[in-house]
């Protein structure tokens, strides 16, 4: 994609993109560094994208990877930053809901994430080798463990 085109397509999901930055991230410090970190990085790799229609996707995809990789950075580095400082004892945003998804049993947690992910039930069935009804089953199972979980937490 040239210069012009990723612009006009940039500044064509601009809003679409700090409101997603704004859900993920869930207070408005935090959003606008990760919007801030996806527009660099899809700056970056505005090469590998081939289609205007497709933009969006594909920085949100990013946005998305972006993301998780910080979650997961103060997962195991909790040193670096404040673990829970901006959360309330028992948060149900996203990041207290991805807590409660590590607790979930392997074998449901799997399919379940995967279907979180966005995967369809077949694509999961066909990565584990499982058959669709069993992904089914456990990803029923895993929503119900969660249900538990909250429930749990809140009464706590």
């Amino acid at each position: 994609m040239d210069n012009k085109a990723f612009y006009s397509a940039f500044n064509h999901s601009a809003s679409l993109l700090q409101q997603s930055a704004r859900n993920f991230a869930g207070n408005m410090e935090d959003a606008i560094a990760l919007y801030q970190e996806t527009a660099f990085q899809i700056s970056r790799q505005k090469e590998s994208i081939q289609e205007a229609g497709s933009f969006k996707d594909w920085a949100i995809s990013v946005m998305r990877g972006i993301f998780f990789n910080r979650l997961r950075k103060k997962k195991y580095c909790p040193g670096q930053e404040p673990a829970d400082e901006a959360l309330p004892p028992f948060s149900v945003g996203l990041e207290g809901i991805l807590l409660k998804v590590e607790e979930l049993e392997e074998d449901c947690r799997v399919p379940f994430w995967n279907h979180f992910m966005g995967l369809s039930e077949q694509e999961i069935a066909r990565n584990t080798g499982l058959p669709v009804e069993t992904v089914r089953e456990r990803i029923a199972t895993a929503r119900r463990q969660l249900k538990a979980l909250f429930r749990e937490g809140s009464e706590a």
